[in-house]
């Protein structure tokens, strides 16, 4: 199980790499969409249903994965395809119900998304009572809460690519119906105080999750903890472009940006899986040591 430890030059690097690798990840999970809706939108629902079936054997797969580290790796990847599957489904039912794309830039599956919260809220509550649930952020509210009847559960986690696939999932749902709440003009608006605080709050706790990244010794628990940190910063990204101050690359097709982009995340998997056989070929190598 990963520690935390005082901040070095290899926490500095396994962060570094991380926070590129999901980034990278988020934004070429937006590409790939914005590619297939403009050029070939005949497939998206089939590709929806080929992200739904690779993202749960994934998720399967990781069952039989002893390390640590590569479950979060392939955690996050189970995670996004399931992710993936829940957006196009919502596609599939504005179509199926005639939703259309409103003027403040709001698409159809978001606008129907935002109408979850209350789906979203019941999951958390569940989360919320289950106390061998060891998110920092709902370990914070079930004290403040007096919600403990006990101490949090301890001991080895031996399961962390379905927890990371989940984790993935519900910051991602958490902060979409969030951000799609602050768009409502009925509700706040792109313009309101609720999207000014959000982008602040955001802004601001990236920083500070940056700085609790940088203590952790793996690239698994790096891999985890980046997926909430990058999703943050993912706010201030989506408000500026509401806001006009910002482009983004994906939806308007800017190949140079792009590029460096899907590159930088290239180098980060390869970084990170170089860096993942190496710790299992010295771990079987410590095991053959009489």
């Amino acid at each position: 199980m990963a520690t935390k430890k005082a901040i070095n030059l290899k926490g500095i690097f396994y962060s570094a790499i991380s926070l590129v690798w999901i980034f990278g990840l988020s934004a070429i999970g937006h590409i790939s969409m914005v590619l297939i809706e403009k050029y070939n939108p005949a497939i998206k629902f089939d590709f929806g249903w080929g992200c739904a079936i690779v993202g749960i054997l994934i998720i399967y797969m990781t069952r039989f994965v002893k390390s640590d580290s590569w479950q979060s790796f392939w955690g996050v990847l189970g995670g996004l395809g399931m992710w993936f599957a829940f957006e196009y489904s919502l596609m599939y039912g504005g179509d199926r119900m005639g939703v259309t794309y409103t003027f403040n830039g709001s698409y159809p599956e978001y606008r129907i998304m935002k109408w979850t919260f209350m789906l979203l809220l019941m999951v958390f509550t569940y989360l919320l009572f289950q106390e061998s649930v060891r998110c920092n952020f709902i370990y914070y509210l079930r004290r403040k809460l007096r919600l403990m009847r006990g101490v949090v559960a301890t001991g080895k986690i031996s399961n962390y690519g379905p927890r990371t696939a989940f984790q993935y999932i519900m910051v991602t749902w958490t902060f979409y119906v969030l951000l799609m709440i602050g768009y409502d003009e009925q509700l706040f608006g792109p313009q309101s105080w609720f999207i000014y605080t959000l982008f602040f709050a955001s802004f601001s706790v990236f920083f500070y999750l940056c700085y609790k990244l940088l203590s952790y010794d793996k690239f698994g628990a790096n891999l985890k903890y980046a997926i909430p940190t990058v999703t943050i910063l993912w706010n201030d990204v989506e408000i500026l472009a509401k806001w006009g101050m910002l482009k983004e690359p994906w939806v308007h097709i800017n190949w140079p940006i792009m590029s460096v982009i899907i590159a930088g995340f290239c180098v980060s998997t390869y970084l990170i899986v170089k860096d993942l056989r190496r710790k299992k070929a010295e771990m079987i190598e410590s095991k053959d040591v009489v």
